[in-house]
């Protein structure tokens, strides 16, 4: 029988103890990583951010849809909420008034951070 590597059972048993005490708070990392598709929908905003491009709606939906599928109603659906919950924001597209920009809020930035630091200290990334 294979034998999971020691460095691997470190990180997997540090990461649950980690998720099991993001998730019993009401973070922004709780909200994206409660499924793939709405860490999938995390990530790209993040990027996006990351790489000061302006995205909305239909860019998120075509670049997620190679991993997955799901229909505008539901990734608008997480949007939403995700903005209720002050993670995320919606602004006008000055170029599209039709069309609005999506971007994560500071509180979720911060998160973020603090969330990869972590991640690389368990040597994950």
């Amino acid at each position: 029988m294979t034998q999971l590597e020691t460095k691997a059972a470190q990180i997997s048993t540090k990461l649950l103890r980690y998720l099991i005490l993001v998730h019993k708070s009401d973070t922004s990392i709780k909200f994206f990583t409660r499924d793939l598709i709405t860490m999938m929908i995390w990530l790209f905003i993040m990027n996006a951010y990351a790489d000061n491009k302006k995205v909305n709606i239909e860019d998120i939906a075509r670049a997620i849809a190679e991993g997955t599928q799901i229909s505008k109603p539901s990734l608008r659906l997480i949007l939403e909420n995700a903005k209720e919950k002050g993670f995320v924001k919606f602004t006008h597209n000055q170029n599209d008034t039709r069309s609005w920009i999506i971007e994560p809020e500071t509180i979720a930035i911060e998160e973020f951070n603090k969330f990869t630091r972590i991640i690389d200290t368990l040597g994950i990334a």
